[in-house]
């Protein structure tokens, strides 16, 4: 947690330290204790935290065609099962939102809320209601519950994202998602959400007085 996240008692503690240090002595300790609250909660005493530094790599089990640049689970398989790897520092608390889309551009993604957990499993169809083979792409945004989000990572890279195929049976269209958290719908990449609050989606407009 950064120092300007964190109260301090400023000029003003250390003037009542002089003249009360009993009372000085009291605020001292109740603003250490909410200090050392917020960060055993993940968020700030003041403001937000800073962004977390992004997953360093993504693991996705399948058979890779570098040649096509395509991960194709094999046996009949349609589970999706990742693992992400993060060497940054980190506090306790740090989440995970893995992003699924169909196009590698994540226009329409679904969030998997994974909690604190590196890897996940997820059943995925293999086709569309057509009976076409889809391409599913795959992308994991670390976020603190007081902070913004971080960078999302995208598994094969933001320049080649990784085609993911499956080989089973299910024929399946997804519907288009409304993504999560505070994000508003389309608005991918946002982990638990970008603000802090969000207003109605679809509302009335506010209308500007004429004269």
């Amino acid at each position: 947690m950064s120092q300007g996240n964190n109260l301090d008692g400023g000029r003003e503690l250390e003037i009542l330290r002089q003249h009360s240090p009993l009372v000085g002595s009291l605020i001292s300790r109740l603003i250490e204790g909410i200090n050392q609250t917020a960060k055993n909660a993940g968020v700030g005493s003041k403001g937000e935290l800073e962004a977390p530094n992004p997953v360093n790599s993504v693991s996705v089990k399948g058979n890779l065609n570098p040649a096509t640049n395509t991960l194709t689970v094999p046996n009949g398989s349609e589970i999706l099962h990742w693992v992400h790897t993060h060497n940054a520092a980190i506090n306790r608390g740090i989440q995970y939102i893995t992003e699924i889309d169909t196009d590698p551009a994540f226009p329409n993604p679904h969030p998997i809320d994974g909690g604190t957990s590196r890897s996940g499993f997820h059943p995925l169809p293999t086709m569309d209601d057509n009976g076409t083979v889809v391409n599913y792409y795959l992308r994991v945004t670390p976020q603190m519950p007081g902070s913004v989000p971080g960078k999302p990572t995208v598994f094969g890279g933001v320049n080649g994202p990784t085609k993911i195929n499956f080989s089973g049976t299910t024929k399946m269209s997804l519907l288009p998602s409304q993504v999560g958290g505070t994000a508003r719908p389309g608005q991918g990449g946002k982990g638990l959400g970008p603000v802090l609050s969000r207003g109605p989606v679809g509302g009335p407009k506010r209308t500007v007085p004429t004269r």
